[in-house]
């Protein structure tokens, strides 16, 4: 995905306050590979995943509980993942709540799946992405991104 002129903006600005050594060192010497990795780096920003595969899900229930959840409950989560055939898409507030709507919070399995539903942002996409960023109240993401050299360079030369 192609950044549009008010991310390169962002990005440019960002590099540019950026205090870590590491990426002062990189925008001295324009190394705009190191720069990249650098970005691509995992950040303490907590955000919901957009996607949790099948499998990733699936691992997570515990499965003593299924038959414990009312058939009004079932349902929200037959209807959330396709009976268990599609991603569950975390990174909809909505899907969240009907996580929570069909396993009560006394279950071992909301916390579980809440857990995969969560992973950290690169320092990248920590730049766009909004809320608190922590365990308990994640983060949303406004895209997944990954740096590359060519955006780097196309922020920082558009935007001197």
């Amino acid at each position: 995905m192609a950044l549009t002129d008010a991310q390169k903006t962002t990005l440019a600005a960002h590099i540019r306050a950026n205090t870590d050594p590491d990426v002062v060192a990189a925008l001295l010497i324009r190394n705009d590979t190191e720069m990249a990795r650098l970005y691509n780096l995992d950040s303490t920003f907590i955000v919901w995943k957009p996607t949790v595969s099948v499998e990733d899900y699936r691992d997570a229930l515990d499965w003593t509980e299924v038959d414990n959840i009312t058939a009004a409950k079932a349902r929200i989560w037959e209807w959330a993942t396709g009976n268990m055939t599609l991603p569950l898409e975390t990174g909809k507030a909505n899907v969240r709540a009907g996580l929570a709507q069909a396993w009560a919070s006394n279950t071992s399995t909301r916390p579980a799946l809440l857990a995969v539903a969560m992973r950290n942002a690169t320092v990248a996409e920590s730049i766009w992405a909004t809320g608190t960023g922590t365990a308990q109240t994640p983060g949303d993401l406004e895209f997944e991104y990954t740096a590359n050299i060519q955006d780097i360079g196309r922020a920082l030369n558009d935007n001197p």
